[in-house]
């Protein structure tokens, strides 16, 4: 492009230009220091996020699930710098010098938008470079299906710091900043935590729980669709003026349409099991002993569990003849009649968000596949509105039950035993063998048909 300055020609080269703004606005603007923020608080979160969980960075789906749980902190901190930048952009006096100049608006607002981007997506990158070199060692199953939720977190990410600078550049007061950060951190904990519908899909994070599941490919390109809106919304704000600003609230607007019927109507219908993660791999011998592929390097420490679990369940009625860990969703467990042929077990524990040990030891492991007299649960926690005095009785009998029957097949008492089931075990542990191999079968048989009171069963004989 050739221009003439003062009767002079000057020649000046465009993209050179361009990525001498871009310098400088990595160097005067808050870019940096937003990017270094948000790798420390990147760290810090998902540091945090896995104390107590063994192995840490078990699969590749679980970490970068945790690295979108840390974004419902990265995301106020994004938001609060690219307000702050804005501050800059907004000033009466700035606003007036640039508006006079030759230069269009999204000419001079992409170099700053750019930095942010720049900066935070490094950031975010390394943070998940941190797990994927330890990921790596830990697992033996590697797939892609994790690829598409990093780029949805990094959208997310671009977006709040575009709507925070188109934020800060329409309202430039130095209270701005701080007040998008409480709020914004506020909204997306009332969206993880509080709400279960629709809604609550529209924040950043996954809270995955279990390590076999994943978002449904709907759900994460209906939020690709609503992060799009918000950061085109965003920058529109940045590059506009007057009236024409409110084609942001047009962008947001369709992102949110598109996002919408993507989203079911509940949270939990957001998930599905990983399919590659739930594929068998099990024993040549038998009897037959499966994990799933995720936890293909757990097979040898759980096959002596599961088989000395199988000898002991061998003189019940309805005998099971092998054992494979559970594919299904934490919601999918409930009263549904199962197969009696199987005894199915977890691995981990149902919430991967809880700091509650999720591995076991072997003796834990045989434990819970004798829980039942090796059946799943036909009672699960209700929610919360769903928790009534019948509800939550259901649900402690048969917790009860399940730890008596584990016991009385072990000899021992296999857990320490509350105050109101306690009494019991002396009891049951001095019946006769026999006694207690026909209790024992009658708990498994109404267990896997999810009929009938487990407690009353065990403790009566009927």
């Amino acid at each position: 492009m050739t221009t003439r300055v003062l009767g002079t020609e000057r020649v000046e080269h465009q993209p050179q230009g361009n990525a001498r703004v871009l310098g400088i606005e990595l160097r005067r603007s808050t870019a940096l220091a937003a990017g270094a923020l948000a790798l420390v608080l990147g760290l810090v979160s998902v540091l945090y996020l896995l104390v107590g969980m063994e192995p840490a960075f078990g699969q590749w789906t679980t970490f970068t699930g945790l690295l979108r749980d840390a974004l419902e902190f990265l995301c106020p901190v994004a938001l609060g710098a690219g307000a702050w930048q804005g501050r800059r952009e907004g000033r009466p006096e700035v606003a007036e010098l640039i508006t006079t100049t030759a230069r269009p608006a999204w000419r001079r607002a992409l170099p700053v938008a750019g930095a942010l981007a720049i900066t935070l997506t490094v950031a975010y990158l390394l943070v998940f470079a941190f797990g994927a070199v330890q990921v790596a060692g830990n697992t033996s199953y590697q797939d892609l299906g994790w690829l598409p939720l990093l780029l949805v977190g990094e959208l997310a990410l671009l977006a709040a710091v575009w709507l925070g600078l188109g934020i800060g550049t329409v309202l430039p007061s130095v209270y701005t900043t701080p007040i998008l950060i409480v709020v914004s951190l506020a909204l997306l904990r009332v969206l993880a935590f509080a709400v279960t519908g629709t809604t609550s899909l529209l924040g950043p994070g996954l809270h995955l729980r279990s390590q076999l599941l994943t978002f449904t490919p709907e759900v994460t390109l209906g939020q690709a669709c609503w992060f799009t809106g918000l950061a085109v919304g965003g920058l529109v704000l940045v590059m506009a003026t007057g009236r024409r600003r409110y084609l942001a609230l047009l962008a947001i607007g369709v992102g949110l349409a598109v996002a919408l019927p993507l989203f079911p109507a509940t949270r939990n219908a957001a998930y599905a099991i990983d399919a590659g993660a739930a594929e068998p791999v099990c024993t040549t011998d038998a009897p037959r002993v499966c994990v799933t592929k995720a936890h293909a390097e757990a097979l040898d420490d759980v096959t002596g569990p599961a088989r000395d679990a199988l000898r002991r369940l061998a003189p019940l009625a309805s005998a099971p003849a092998s054992v494979a860990e559970s594919t299904l969703s934490p919601d999918d467990n409930g009263a549904k009649p199962q197969p009696s042929g199987v005894v199915t077990f977890d691995l981990y524990s149902a919430d991967l968000n809880e700091k509650s040990q999720p591995t076991v030891s072997a003796d834990q492991l045989e434990t819970r596949m004798l829980e039942g007299a090796g059946t799943t649960w036909c009672t699960v926690l209700p929610p919360e509105e769903q928790r009534n005095r019948e509800a939550m009785e259901r649900l402690d009998r048969e917790f009860s039950a399940r730890e008596l029957s584990a016991s009385m097949l072990l000899g021992k008492p296999a857990v320490t035993f509350d105050a109101e089931t306690a009494p019991l075990w002396p009891v049951l542990h001095a019946l006769p063998a026999a006694e207690q191999q026909r209790r024992l079968s009658a708990l498994r048989q109404a267990l896997l048909s999810c009929q009938g009171d487990p407690l009353a069963i065990l403790t009566q004989g009927r």
